[in-house]
């Protein structure tokens, strides 16, 4: 008895001693345990039932002094009789209080030396694939109120979790038991995640489902400030997503749900970016194994963007982020090859934009071009990238007008098959003036334009057939300070083509090969105008006088005697009209033969050379440019010829 006796009191001893002996040890040698010092302010363990209690834990930073890793309760009980069995039998695992101070500086985390601490510098051994016998049950894990804090200093970036909770009712690898769980986290700027989790062990199926709600964006500026320049982040993202496949194959698993973004208001410091009252996207199925994504649909409202352009940036690079030069590394061992990625299967079966509103501002032009498209809205159904797709786009322009837009072809393989139909109607030319400006060095002064343009590429070869109907169309005068692109006779031909009502109908057709490298569609468009201009800027003067309302039924031939002296008041008065239509483009060319009978002696030949003098002189007066006017003498005429000046008008293009 006495020894039974002493034997039990040794053993009642060790149990009361073990906890304190246990406290003090981790308290002494933390740092020979894992490298940092760590306190415990109570601890204890109860070698019969398995149950070990830890209060008020701190693992420090490596200077000693601030928190690294803190938490208020680890609460563990286990069964230890069901390792005689291979069985690690946990009743529950309950973590309160946990608080993570994770910083970044540089490329140096505040948690490597603890990796350093139990790195081995032994090789490693080849992984053992024979299946366990062991069989791992944990029940009741709970995760309580956690947080997470995560710094950069160098970046001075800061975020951080303020309440993790996680719950695990069971969980067993190794048995046939199903196992489930949940998890939930609140966000500091707003949004909570819940995670359900079930997993049938015998049928190797698991299934997932999550619910974020009012997740605020501002959650996530901090992680992409690396990649964009957002100092205005506002706006919601919901998920209710559900996946289902088997453990042995994650990546056949099959998902679906709903996405949602909300009250979308992105700004940095050069202005606005983007906002969006909602977006919502329905998955019906997504396969990554397969790289296939079946989408319902994707329904957009309230999308209103800019996109400016100036000489040396843009919108696009005042939002992205510099990339940083990346340094020389180590070679790296060969590796196998990599099977190619399955190509991507897209479907969307129903794509709905509504009220759009986009901008368009190029700052690279002599004047300021702002191109403003309101009301924006798209309508398609089951579009894909591996087949013929149609879509049917409207919106409204300036100062009224409309544009409307049907597409027909392949994404895929773009060049070898597209029909666009375009047509709009009603927009104010003044706003296309920057671009007129540009190209032709002149202005559009007023005007309402409509186009009509059938497009059709097949085999990179565009067929585009315009037609271009323009009323009370007013060019103004060319501007000194602007070298255009080339010089055409705009507003000379705009004068000709105009018909009796101030109306202009134009056919354009519009071809090139796009494989070509110097294929510029909007030079093309200019080029092929071009011509067509100088083409029609070719008709005689008279043509030139009567558009600009002059009333002359003939501005082709200036009568004049061979005997006469000088000039009539008749005669200098369609002069005049003759500088008016020169003044009013300096493209114009007049030209003036004297068509007279051949000379009877000199001082005949010296009243010709005279007459042209004083022709000339008095164009100049009035203000015609040297460069435009042309006086000549012909060769003689033949009996029963009129006498005078022969006029003929050119355009002077570069």
């Amino acid at each position: 008895m006495w020894i039974v006796g002493s034997l039990l009191g040794l053993i009642v001893l060790a149990t009361l001693l073990v906890s304190p002996i246990a406290k003090s040890y981790i308290n002494n040698h933390g740092e020979e345990l894992v490298g940092r010092k760590v306190h415990v302010d109570e601890l204890k363990v109860n070698i019969y039932t398995g149950h070990v209690a830890i209060r008020r834990l701190n693992l420090y930073e490596d200077n000693g002094s601030d928190v690294f890793v803190s938490f208020d309760t680890l609460d563990v009980k286990a069964k230890l009789l069901k390792l005689l069995g291979h069985t690690v039998y946990l009743k529950h695992i309950t973590l309160a209080g946990l608080n993570a101070n994770i910083e970044k500086d540089g490329e140096m985390f505040n948690f490597k030396s603890l990796v350093d601490h139990f790195a081995s510098d032994e090789p490693r051994e080849e992984k053992d694939t024979t299946p366990s016998d062991w069989v791992l049950k944990f029940y009741n894990i709970r995760l309580s109120h956690a947080q997470i804090h995560y710094r950069d200093v160098r970046e001075k970036k800061y975020w951080h979790l303020p309440d993790i909770n996680l719950r695990v009712p069971g969980f067993v690898l190794g048995g046939e038991e199903s196992s489930e769980g949940g998890l939930n986290i609140g966000f500091a700027e707003g949004g909570h995640l819940n995670i359900a989790a079930g997993m049938d062990s015998k049928m190797d199926s698991y299934t997932l489902t999550a619910k974020l709600e009012a997740f605020a964006l501002k959650n996530i500026q901090p992680l992409v400030a690396d990649f964009v320049k957002i100092d205005k982040m506002n706006g919601t993202f919901e998920a209710h997503l559900k996946a289902e496949g088997t453990l042995g194959e994650i990546l056949k698993s099959r998902i679906g749900g709903t996405l949602a973004l909300k009250n979308v208001d992105l700004a940095n410091a050069s202005g606005p970016l983007a906002s969006l009252n909602a977006l919502t996207v329905k998955v019906k199925n997504i396969n990554l194994d397969d790289n296939s994504y079946d989408i319902s649909s994707v329904k957009i409202d309230g999308l209103t963007a800019q996109y400016e352009q100036w000489k040396d940036h843009s919108t696009i690079d005042n939002l992205l982020v510099p990339s940083k030069p990346q340094t020389a590394s180590e070679p790296t061992a060969a590796t196998d090859s990599v099977a190619p990625a399955k190509p991507m299967q897209l479907r969307v079966g129903e794509l709905v934009v509504t009220n759009g509103n986009l901008t368009y501002a190029d700052h690279t032009l002599p004047d300021d071009f702002v191109f403003p498209i309101t009301n924006l809205g798209i309508e398609t159904t089951d579009l894909t990238l591996n087949g013929s797709n149609n879509a049917k786009l409207h919106a409204g322009l300036p100062g009224g007008g409309h544009l409307l837009v049907s597409w027909k072809g392949n994404l895929d393989h773009w060049k070898q098959h597209q029909d666009i139909f375009l047509s709009i109607k009603g927009l104010d030319m003044k706003k296309l003036s920057p671009w007129t400006v540009y190209y032709t060095g002149q202005p559009i002064e007023d005007g309402i334009f409509s186009l009509t343009t059938r497009a059709s590429i097949r085999n990179s070869q565009l067929d585009n057939q315009n037609k271009l109907d323009i009323y009370k169309a007013k060019v103004g005068s060319r501007r000194k300070d602007v070298e255009p692109q080339q010089k055409l006779p705009l507003k000379t031909a705009l004068y000709i083509l105009k018909d009796k009502d101030d109306k202009i109908l134009i056919d354009m057709p519009v071809k090139g090969d796009i494989d070509n490298p110097e294929f510029n569609y909007m030079k093309l468009v200019w080029k092929t105008l071009g011509n067509l201009l100088v083409k029609v800027a070719t008709s005689p003067v008279r043509a030139l006088g009567n558009a600009m309302g002059m009333g002359k039924d003939d501005l082709d031939f200036i009568d004049i005697a061979a005997n006469q002296r000088g000039l009539t008041s008749e005669q200098y008065h369609i002069l005049s009209d003759l500088a008016t239509i020169a003044k009013s483009d300096s493209l114009v060319v007049i030209g003036l033969e004297q068509r007279m009978p051949a000379p009877a002696n000199d001082t005949v030949a010296r009243g010709y050379s005279m007459r042209n003098d004083i022709v000339r002189r008095y164009m100049i007066e009035q203000g015609v440019r040297e460069s435009q006017i042309k006086v000549t003498t012909g060769e003689p005429l033949a009996e029963g010829e009129r006498s005078g000046y022969a006029i003929t008008s050119e355009m002077k293009i570069d």
